[in-house]
């Protein structure tokens, strides 16, 4: 960890300011926005700061009953959420996005209460963190139908209804930039889950090149940030400690797709770089206060 640390570590002074993002930035009140594994962490905290805004959300996930380990379900999301609300309207649907007949009924329910979707934030993702040799089928499995097969249909059907009724059209992926994938250390102690997510990379790239009247970007954390994968699966509260709040992407998110989608598009967007061209302080997302912005640990799991 420490030398991953050294090797990756955040440096402030290397972000540059995307004046265009902030120039581009529009009145997205009463346009309608849908996030798919919106019930906790960064997709939770997207529709949060898109509700801030003024802005419809419709949250898609699976969890129906309360699970141990996971906050929220379906319905006490879209409670919380709506009480953080105070001109945008929340619905949620639930929605396994390995099932395509899931998706598009979903979709269907959406538009019907809306009128019309303007945006999709393809944020599902499974994660299972092992080297080749120790990567069982089970977890393939699991990684193909959400990351790879989800991802695609779920771009798919939003894209399709996106292109036919929005005035205002994104879709932002949750995914690493492409230029990670030059980097061994992304990719030798987790090659196939790295290979999904950049799997959701190239989709995000050649969409924009098949659909450039949407703006189609792709964002991802500087560093780890403080969800239940983090909690559960890569190292509990020491972790969590020198992570980030969801609380970033979700302004980062906000801020994408608050912009002109014929100006910004094509992007591979980082949080910090995104919160520092709006002059927002990126200090205030840390978990703990008392860690200094070096020492928090680099996001690692893409």
């Amino acid at each position: 960890m420490n030398s991953f640390r050294t090797n990756y570590g955040f440096v402030l002074k290397n972000i540059k300011k995307n004046k265009k993002l902030m120039q581009s930035q529009k009145n997205i009140e009463g346009k309608t926005f849908v996030i798919a594994g919106g019930t906790r962490g960064i997709g939770f905290s997207i529709a949060e700061h898109l509700l801030k805004r003024g802005a419809n959300v419709a949250i898609l996930g699976k969890t129906k009953d309360p699970h141990p380990k996971l906050e929220n379900t379906i319905d006490s999301a879209v409670k919380k959420l709506s009480l953080k609300s105070l001109t945008g309207k929340v619905h949620g649907e639930i929605c396994d996005v390995r099932d395509f007949n899931s998706i598009t009924d979903s979709k269907d329910k959406i538009f019907k209460k809306f009128g019309a979707i303007d945006g999709v934030v393809i944020n599902a993702s499974a994660l299972c963190l092992n080297s080749t040799l120790r990567q069982s089928q089970k977890e393939i499995d699991l990684m193909t139908g959400v990351n790879i097969k989800g991802s695609f249909n779920v771009g798919q059907v939003y894209i399709d209804t996106i292109q036919k009724t929005s005035t205002h059209p994104h879709v932002l992926m949750i995914s690493p930039p492409l230029e990670m994938l030059h980097n061994e250390d992304w990719w030798i102690h987790h090659f196939y889950y790295s290979m999904s997510k950049f799997n959701m990379s190239m989709m995000a790239k050649f969409w924009n090149e098949e659909f450039p009247e949407i703006g189609i970007n792709t964002l991802w954390p500087r560093t780890t940030i403080d969800t239940a994968p983090v909690r559960n699966l890569l190292g509990g509260q020491s972790m969590v400690n020198i992570s980030r709040t969801p609380d970033i992407m979700g302004t980062a998110a906000s801020i994408i797709l608050g912009s002109c989608p014929k100006t910004i598009h094509g992007n591979n967007f980082i949080d910090d770089e995104v919160c520092i061209s709006a002059d927002i302080p990126v200090e205030q997302f840390r978990v703990d206060e008392k860690i200094d912005e070096k020492s928090l640990m680099p996001d690692f799991f893409c």
